[in-house]
């Protein structure tokens, strides 16, 4: 049986954005649904960094995709500046559980913010909007 991989997204990636890596994974994927993991958002600049607190009381929203292939994840890497050397890149691909809206975990790839959010504003409400 193949194994199914599923992507949660948060920011720039999200259905009401319109840019050519979000229409990639639309043609990727099938949309599961609304989710949420525990954890922060901030605004960086024109797009968000959530990092994975799995004790916070705050949670990230976005969405959850079952990606029909891997090969998606190599131009969303270079899209979200994940590089060779973790140390150096902006996110972190990393597989957490996500909450869908039946309240159902599933293990989803999730790009996580890989620098210092000490100055960056909290959306205290966990979602992303323009």
């Amino acid at each position: 049986m193949e194994k199914l991989y599923n992507l949660f997204t948060y920011g720039t990636l999200m259905q009401a954005f319109d840019n050519p890596f979000a229409r990639r994974l639309r043609l990727s994927s099938d949309y599961i649904g609304k989710g949420y993991f525990s954890g922060k958002l901030f605004r960086v600049e024109w797009y968000p960094g959530a990092l994975y607190e799995p004790d916070a009381p705050t949670r990230v929203h976005g969405e959850i995709y079952q990606l029909k292939t891997l090969e998606i994840l190599k131009e969303l890497d270079e899209y979200e500046d994940v590089l060779e050397d973790e140390a150096a890149s902006l996110y972190v691909r990393k597989v957490i559980p996500v909450r869908d809206s039946r309240e159902v975990v599933r293990d989803c790839w999730v790009y996580l913010y890989n620098r210092s959010v000490e100055e960056l504003p909290l959306l205290p409400d966990g979602c992303f909007k323009h």
